[in-house]
């Protein structure tokens, strides 16, 4: 079992020998490539399907990811996800990794070990901590209408028009879901979400 930090480290190496420039969300398909591993879109008529690590009889190795995910920050840490078990050398159940949308959560809450730390790692890959927490205080310092600078707390007054404008860039750059952006944001202590939807 692997702690929070040595998965963070992992992503971050992984991170540092991948992407020499702009974000990770980009390089995800030159990764698999550089190792070799084949990306397969499949049509799934299972809808909780959303990713799978696999190796074929020939020790090929896949990731096959559900073209029903309409999300692409979703799709993308599928994505990384799946990697994160490929870089976290998980031993594989039946020669592959199997994920529903119960397993792969961008929350990162799940009880399955294994597949926190693939959570855990997607969500550092593609949201290095200096990298989010440098651009995320930046907008923030920036917002005329923030009154503390270094945290946002969003409630369902002023702070969600702040949030709304931090959420579209962010997402943006980043290339993740607004369930990712928050969880990460919550996660470094740099945000906390108390409204309702």
């Amino acid at each position: 079992m692997m702690t929070s930090r040595e998965v963070e480290q992992a992503a971050t190496t992984i991170f540092e020998q991948y992407v020499q420039s702009g974000n990770s969300h980009k390089q995800l398909l030159n990764i698999m490539q550089a190792e070799r591993i084949k990306f397969r879109d499949v049509l799934s008529i299972n809808s909780a399907f959303v990713g799978v690590l696999t190796y074929g009889n020939n020790g090929q190795c896949y990731v096959m990811v559900n073209q029903g995910i309409d999300n692409p920050g979703r799709r993308n840490f599928t994505i990384a996800h799946e990697l994160g078990h490929y870089f976290l050398k998980h031993q594989l159940q039946s020669n592959s990794f199997y994920c529903c949308d119960d397993k792969i959560t961008e929350e990162a809450q799940t009880a399955d070990r294994i597949e926190h730390e693939a959570n855990h790692f997607a969500s550092c890959f593609l949201m290095p901590e200096q990298k989010i927490k440098s651009a995320f205080l930046s907008i923030l310092a920036n917002s005329r209408k923030a009154k503390i600078k270094d945290f946002l707390h969003v409630k369902n007054n002023y702070t969600f028009s702040i949030w709304c404008s931090i959420r579209e860039s962010l997402m943006k750059r980043y290339g993740v879901s607004e369930a990712a952006l928050r969880y990460r944001l919550k996660e470094l202590e740099l945000a906390q979400f108390s409204f309702s939807q």
